[in-house]
């Protein structure tokens, strides 16, 4: 099997964690299939609710279940970067509890989960996504230097 039909086939769970209860159980939030898609609601739910809208970090954990690889995936880099990103995909919005990645910026989304799937394939993490987000000169910015990322 290719590496991009084991990811475009990809089975994963996202497990959501409440750090500030620690007698609550991990749940599982949401299944599906492609490791892309997958990636889309790991980011929407963090930059929603991980990062907070005046940039505290809140009380909820998530991590992607990657089943055949078996392997866990989490967001991960610098804060100030995961603030920026909250800003740049969900401007206004303050919280979600269904449907994350439809709040925010569709097109951003992908981009940002199609350049972690790449960092993936190639063993790394999505810190440089952050790093990128932290010192660039605005979203159009970021974007350019994500898609030159690749």
């Amino acid at each position: 099997m290719s590496p991009e039909s084991s990811v475009s086939e990809a089975e994963w769970e996202i497990w959501y964690q409440d750090t500030f209860d620690q007698e609550s159980a991990c749940q599982v939030e949401v299944i599906g299939q492609g490791l892309v898609e997958g990636l889309i609601e790991l980011w929407a739910r963090h930059l929603l609710e991980t990062v907070q809208a005046r940039g505290e970090q809140g009380f909820s954990r998530f991590n992607l279940w990657w089943k055949q690889e078996r392997r866990s995936i989490e967001v991960v880099g610098e804060w100030d970067g995961q603030v920026r990103l909250r800003g740049w995909v969900f401007a206004g919005e303050r919280q979600a509890n269904t449907g994350y990645a439809e709040k925010g910026d569709k097109a951003l989304l992908n981009l940002i989960a199609a350049s972690h799937k790449n960092l993936i394939l190639r063993g790394e993490t999505s810190e440089a996504i952050l790093a990128t987000a932290k010192v660039s000169g605005g979203r159009e910015d970021f974007l350019e230097q994500l898609l030159g990322m690749k």
